[in-house]
């Protein structure tokens, strides 16, 4: 979803090679210090691990954040492509503070199998500016990742918890429906204002704004589910101030309007 994050990540393909699972008993794939991505061409399985208990089938995407595992158990022979990179972990952009370290998502038009084809050929058989080209290759993989699924990825260099972004999500979360700047956010933790952009993005794969946004339409979500608070008036109560601004902002980010979305999900909670 936050695509530009690309652009701030050290990101380096380590590895890509394709593999044959003929065997039909249970295994376990486990990643290092590297974020492991498996593209299933060929076959299904089931899988479980400590976060969730799912499959996967042709054109699905398991993408393994460093120093996790799951344990596969197959249902029809498997080929896959299992690509390693350095850098980047994947959080979920739909729930920030959410802890997983496993995702599964499809590549329906298989374009992303296109971008593997042609980096395992590059791999393979390395020649003058190789390293450039991989490199690329994987993060046209990352924005087609990004661009239909609600994933964000941030710098995996960056592990430590830092108290002063702690703060600014804190004050974000209390303070979300007035107006919110970065220059607010910076004096607040007394932190040069680039600096505080760059170290927030760092540690939430997120930047203020957009984790300010995020904190909004989450709450908009809930007004427009659980009440009849009219639509005008839950743009002015989450922030936003512009009914037009709000709808359109929330369309980018939910797919549907807000009263399509009130439709939805207040009907499936009566």
């Amino acid at each position: 979803m936050y695509i530009s994050n690309i652009n701030s990540a050290s990101v380096k393909l380590d590895s890509i090679q394709s593999e044959k699972i003929t065997s039909s008993q249970r295994f376990t794939v486990q990643s290092s210090d590297k974020l492991v991505l498996i593209y299933v061409h060929k076959g299904a399985a089931d899988f479980i691990s400590e976060e969730k208990i799912g499959g996967f089938k042709k054109r699905d995407i398991i993408i393994l954040n460093p120093n996790h595992s799951i344990e596969i158990q197959p249902i029809r022979k498997l080929e896959w492509f299992r690509v390693e990179i350095s850098g980047i972990l994947f959080t979920s952009s739909a729930e920030i503070e959410s802890m997983d370290n496993i995702f599964i998502v499809c590549d329906q038009s298989q374009t992303i199998k296109n971008y593997l084809d042609l980096a395992l050929i590059e791999y393979k058989q390395p020649f003058r500016g190789s390293e450039l080209v991989l490199r690329k290759l994987i993060e046209c993989v990352m924005v087609h990742v990004l661009r239909h699924h609600e994933l964000s990825i941030k710098d995996s260099s960056i592990q430590v918890r830092h108290q002063e972004i702690e703060i600014i999500k804190n004050y974000i979360r209390e303070h979300f429906s007035e107006k919110v700047t970065l220059e607010q956010l910076s004096d607040i933790v007394d932190i040069n204002k680039y600096y505080m952009i760059r170290l927030f993005k760092q540690q939430t794969g997120l930047s203020p704004i957009d984790y300010l946004i995020h904190v909004r339409l989450s709450e908009a979500e809930k007004l427009l589910a659980q009440t009849s608070i009219t639509i005008s008036k839950i743009s002015d109560i989450v922030g936003f101030h512009s009914p037009s601004h709000f709808s359109k902002t929330f369309k980018e980010s939910n797919h549907m309007t807000p009263s399509a979305y009130r439709r939805k999900f207040s009907s499936l909670a009566q």
